[in-house]
């Protein structure tokens, strides 16, 4: 079973008519075609909101990774910075062609 929400819109009286008119067309009630459309809006609404987020969370994730390079690229005693990669010399690793 399903639970629906009612919500009141208010149209401009134009508005109303092209949308009466537009499904009158179509064999569709007015009701149904504006509660359609606002369904579709919401869903592109949710996945826009959802897009944003991961992309804050890919912007913070990068800058986490810079400020990590930066501390290590410092100058620094005591660290061999040729160690920090997982890949060396005679790992299978080819050097580039001069």
């Amino acid at each position: 079973m399903t639970q629906e929400v009612k919500l009141t819109v208010t149209l401009e009286a134009a508005l109303a008519a092209r949308l009466r008119a537009v499904a009158a067309e179509r064999g569709w009630s007015a009701e149904s075609l504006a509660a359609e459309c606002i369904a579709q809006h919401l869903e592109v609404a949710i996945r826009h909101r959802t897009l944003v987020e991961r992309l804050e969370q890919v912007d913070g994730a990068i800058l986490d990774m810079a400020q990590a390079i930066g501390e290590l690229g410092a100058p620094s005693a005591g660290i061999d910075l040729s160690k920090v990669c997982r890949l060396r010399k005679g790992d299978g690793v080819v050097d580039p062609v001069p």
